[in-house]
């Protein structure tokens, strides 16, 4: 693993000689600013270079009189900014009052009350938000500020592009019964039964009484025990993507089954920790799957060597084993018959996960143009790593003397973090995605939210711009007409970047 290389930039302080001179009067102080005196207008032209990453032209600055702006962003207690797909959500620091606005225009697309509850995906992995009614009543947003899904039932609740009515005295702890998987209109797309295992236990199978070759189980083949040769054992929905759901069986294993409306509930191909490709250890307790997302990757060099085709992108699943005291294990599948791809074994102990989580995990970080996933590590050699989701390896890690580095978000092959040092206090830094280099240490602008379009906000001496994509990026959007981003920005938990105000 690679270590922090972050440059410290040198300082130089001038020191100021205090010369008490042998005849004349020292010069009087300067005089305080009256209490009346006006603070300066507010910057509109924005000075010096923007920063690596943002490469288009200043398409409007949101403070001041002549401002394209909004009230919201005149909250006293400052707003945050946070890009979904192509448009920016402001949200008000003082209460619960969100702005969702077009990235390009600064159209309005949808303005409200509302406590925002995170991000998710829809069915082709585009984000949308999660929000719920002062009364208390969930409902989605799309990225284009539209409707996407209110409940239908007490207890549906939204899954990556589809909806899940659970059974009405539904938990954990029980987790059978009747489940439906609904679209987001609230038709039917699939309807089961999930029942318990006969034997009471879960993750064990019952002894075939025919079956005498090996009465000690000495051969007993790993898989065996899991579940994974019983397509007709179901689970509970816990992730979904184009027309597959995901399974928890609460065994240790997820199964994925077809929303196909020719051939709904069909098993497509289960993960279990017994599998022999991902080398778990083979102690109890069992290690539970977090689904950590799925993301689009770019082909690896390799891949592209072999002929696969540079620039090429498949769809994978990352999932972490935990187990109590031990290093986890990332394993990465296709989604489309989930094969391995890789597994590695993780820096040190992560929290272990519950079954039934809902895939997504907050605070991770994506890249798609390198395929760069950062990851918190809860202890260990490092409290964030960068893994190349191609080639399953790690590309570099935060130590723990370098946890003053909080990375924000990530964009075009670079990652923009927060910095904290005695010697320079706070400042935003761009480092490469592939490698951690610094690129940039010294910005005349503090980048506060990319979208996946592109479109970047710059804050510069108590002002916001907004500016435009790169040209070429703009000629490709109008090719392609208006697009969701989905591809262009595999980003699975936005996070809200912090109050600049």
């Amino acid at each position: 693993m690679r270590s922090s290389r972050v440059l410290q930039a040198l300082t130089c302080g001038l020191a100021a000689l205090l010369v008490a001179g042998c005849t004349g009067d020292p010069e009087p102080p300067a005089p305080a600013p009256s209490p009346e005196e006006e603070p300066p207008p507010l910057p509109t032209e924005f000075e010096g270079e923007a920063p690596p990453g943002i490469e288009g032209e200043v398409l409007r600055h949101l403070h001041g009189d002549d401002a394209d702006g909004h009230d919201i962003l005149d909250d006293p207690l400052g707003v945050r900014i946070s890009p979904v797909e192509g448009a920016f959500l402001i949200s008000s620091g003082g209460e619960d009052r969100h702005l969702l606005q077009d990235a390009a225009t600064g159209d309005t697309l949808w303005e409200g009350e509302a406590r925002f509850r995170g991000f998710d995906t829809d069915g082709r992995g585009g984000a949308v938000l999660l929000m719920s009614y002062p009364e208390g009543g969930p409902f989605v947003l799309g990225a284009d500020g539209e409707p996407l899904w209110e409940p239908d039932a007490d207890g549906d609740a939204y899954l990556d592009g589809v909806a899940v009515r659970r059974p009405a005295d539904w938990s954990a702890e029980e987790p059978h019964g009747d489940f439906t998987v609904l679209d987001t209109d609230g038709d039917e797309l699939w309807s089961y039964t999930f029942e318990p295992e006969e034997s009471g236990e879960e993750g064990a199978e019952e002894a075939d009484p025919d079956d005498a070759d090996d009465p000690d189980g000495s051969d007993e083949d790993p898989e065996e025990g899991t579940g994974t040769d019983d397509p007709e054992r179901l689970g509970v929905p816990v992730a979904a993507w184009d027309d597959t759901v995901l399974l928890d069986s609460g065994d240790s294993v997820l199964r994925a089954h077809s929303l196909d409306p020719d051939d709904p509930g069909a098993p497509l191909w289960s993960v279990s920790a017994a599998d022999e490709e991902l080398d778990l250890p083979a102690t109890a307790p069992v290690p539970v799957p977090q689904i950590l997302g799925v993301y689009p990757v770019p082909s690896s060099e390799d891949d592209a060597e072999e002929g696969d085709g540079e620039g090429d992108v498949t769809t994978t699943m990352l999932l972490r084993w935990a187990q109590p005291e031990a290093p986890s294990v990332l394993s990465a599948h296709d989604t489309e018959d989930g094969t391995p791809l890789w597994s590695l074994v993780e820096a040190g102990t992560n929290p272990v996960s519950r079954h039934f989580d809902e895939a997504g995990t907050p605070g991770l970080l994506y890249d798609s143009e390198t395929g760069t996933l950062l990851l918190s590590q809860a202890s260990g050699e490092a409290t964030m790593v960068a893994v190349d989701l191609a080639g399953g390896e790690v590309r570099w890690g935060l130590e723990e003397d370098a946890g003053s580095i909080s990375p924000a978000f990530a964009h075009g092959g670079l990652v923009y973090g927060d910095s904290r040092s005695n010697e320079d206090g706070d400042l935003q830094l761009v480092l490469d995605a592939e490698t951690m280099d610094v690129v940039e240490d010294e910005l005349s602008a503090y980048v506060e939210a990319v979208t996946a379009t592109g479109h970047a906000i710059l804050v510069q001496d108590r002002q916001r711009f907004v500016f435009g994509p790169a040209p070429e990026d703009s000629e490709e959007d109008g090719a392609d007409g208006d697009g969701d981003g989905a591809e262009a920005d595999g980003s699975a938990s936005p996070s809200p970047s912090d109050d600049t105000d």
